[in-house]
């Protein structure tokens, strides 16, 4: 790392607590924030952003960017009451879209809020008990972990009470949330909080951190900066400790090889009594080994790969001042979606995933699924979980509500886990155009589409875990797909093969710049590959590892011809 610092570590420095000049701007009648003041806000679960969709017109006309701002919220695990989600409903009617978008992480996220609402939308937060700092920003973003692990029948461990914990314990100190937003009033007009964890500067950047069983591995665990795995003690009733992993990420940048995806390295074995001082001392590494001149290298990954594992855990035990218990011999599970009816610990209850495609709740044409969900939460009250496949999840639903529950669902055309198509189960796209920022390519609003197009030429009922982002920070994970589009430019997509259900493997990078307009006869055509080719039950991502890329490639134009036939 050169001594350089990046521009944004100034800014983190001389913020006064990430107070910086917030409220100041706040007051003021503008649409947006100095672009200074953006950094800041993101460690408040705010992004600045406009409608990309509007941008040439706007500046042909002469008129500023159409700003907007993105509001995301911090659930650990996942977790939220009923009451809570109806405050999150409302807010996006009064303050954003009319829409609200579950994320990988486990999130709520709010688009097309106002700058004159933010305030407004935040204190509506707070008053059901939900925050949204450290959301974003160079921290550690929300803990996710196996939304339904202490429902499951025979379940021995509850992921969401550590993520609850975890999160607490490295929480931003700084009062400045509560003094812009809720009115909060300081003791000194000049103070600013000791952070005793992460300084003036924070960390180099976001550090994401995940909870995983053995055998469901729903989160992708090792795609995080730091994964845990529950380990059960010797009679599966009680919790042994965690395998712990390190190095995880999936993004990189389009033309650097110095960037790159990298799943997270078994590190140690530790005890429950001992997690909250490891993760500590796991934050203190990033923190001091983390790049802070580049931040498209300012990741735990990096660290990791430069140090190597065995002189990471190293680092790592002369911190802790003890030696650490190498990692325990486990398989690790699928990627789970949690979808349909399923019965809960507690005799009589059940849960029920519900798939939301893409995370966003809204009510369309055909299906009114953001009204049919307000409708079961409102009459039967269920506990609430979010999945980082960006479904949501009834809990503690009784079993004799069970059919008014799906009947309710069924009146507005919410379709259940048994009427969508695997392939379709399986999918997963970010946000990415029109409010992204970053995005190079559309993502949420093309997948759809590309799912239809498969599901038209009969590949519907495979098993095949998809995922697509708009640009290769990867936030829908793709480089653990078993087929991946990465947006590169506009309507390119690069394409990836090879990832498994695990997310145990990285994808491969198999074609560069594919239209828009040939994705689906691109897919088509190595679908229709390997349905000829795989032995047994081999899985598709399993199929391309084995045969290679050269002679996908080949089995891919075999079968082109073809596959443009049956789509006309």
């Amino acid at each position: 790392m050169s001594g350089k610092l990046s521009k944004v570590e100034t800014i983190k420095e001389n913020s006064r607590g990430l107070r910086g000049t917030i409220a100041e701007e706040l007051k003021l009648e503008t649409t947006h924030f100095a672009k200074e003041t953006t950094h800041l806000l993101k460690f408040h679960g705010i992004y600045q952003q406009e409608d990309r969709d509007q941008r040439v017109q706007r500046k042909e006309i002469g008129q500023e960017k159409a700003y907007q701002f993105m509001v995301r919220t911090k659930l650990p695990g996942g977790a939220l009451t009923a009451e809570q989600w109806i405050v999150l409903n409302r807010i996006s009617e009064f303050f954003g879209d009319g829409t609200l978008r579950i994320t990988s992480r486990q999130d709520v996220q709010f688009h097309g809020v106002g700058k004159s609402n933010l305030q407004n939308a935040i204190q509506m937060l707070n008053s059901g008990m939900v925050t949204t700092y450290g959301a974003c920003g160079d921290g550690t973003r929300n803990v996710i972990a196996c939304p339904v692990s202490d429902l499951k029948k025979g379940g021995w461990f509850d992921a969401r009470h550590w993520a609850a914990l975890i999160s607490k314990h490295l929480s931003f100190r700084s009062t400045a949330y509560y003094e812009i937003w809720l009115d909060g009033e300081r003791l000194k007009t000049d103070a600013v909080e000791d952070e005793p964890l992460y300084g003036k500067t924070y960390l180099p950047r976001k550090f994401k951190i995940g909870i995983a069983l053995p055998d469901d591995n729903c989160v992708d665990v090792f795609t995080n900066d730091v994964g845990l795995i529950a380990i059960p003690d010797a009679s599966h009733s009680g919790l042994a400790g965690f395998n712990v992993l390190a190095g995880g990420g999936m993004g990189s940048t389009n033309g650097q090889v110095q960037t790159f995806p990298r799943l997270a390295d078994p590190v140690a074995f530790v005890p429950p009594e001992g997690l909250i001082d490891t993760i500590t001392r796991l934050t203190d590494i990033y923190r001091d080994f983390g790049d802070r001149a580049d931040r498209k290298r300012a990741r735990l990954k990096y660290v990791m790969e430069q140090l190597g594992v065995k002189r990471f855990r190293q680092e790592l035990e002369s911190r802790l001042g003890a030696t650490l218990e190498m990692p325990r011999r486990i398989n690790i599970g699928q990627n789970l979606a949690h979808l349909g009816w399923h019965p809960e610990q507690r005799p009589g209850f059940f849960y029920l995933g519900v798939f939301v495609e893409n995370g966003r709740i809204r009510d369309n044409p055909g299906s009114a699924l953001k009204t049919g969900l307000s409708t079961v939460i409102e009459r039967f009250r269920p506990a609430i979980r979010l999945s980082p496949t960006q479904d949501i999840i009834l809990a503690h639903i009784r079993e004799e509500n069970r059919r008014e529950v799906e009947q309710i669902l069924s009146d507005h055309g919410v379709a259940l886990a048994e009427q969508i198509s695997n392939l379709r189960r399986q999918s997963l796209a970010c946000p990415a155009l029109p409010t992204c920022g970053l995005a190079l390519a559309e993502a949420e609003r093309f997948l759809p589409s590309l799912i239809d197009a498969l599901e038209v030429l009969g590949f519907g009922d495979e098993q095949v875990k998809i995922r697509m982002s708009g640009c290769p920070n990867a936030c829908s994970r793709p480089p653990v797909a078993e087929l991946a589009f990465m947006g590169s430019s506009k309507d390119l997509y690069n394409v990836y093969v090879g990832g498994n259900l695990e997310g145990t493997r990285l994808a491969a990078l198999l074609y560069e710049n594919v239209s828009s307009d040939g994705l689906a006869d691109t897919s088509a055509a190595l679908l229709a590959g390997w349905r000829q080719h795989r032995q047994d039950q081999e899985r598709f991502g399993d199929f391309c590892m084995r045969v290679g890329n050269d002679r996908l490639r080949n089995l891919e134009q075999e079968r082109y011809e073809e596959v443009q036939a049956l789509s006309r």
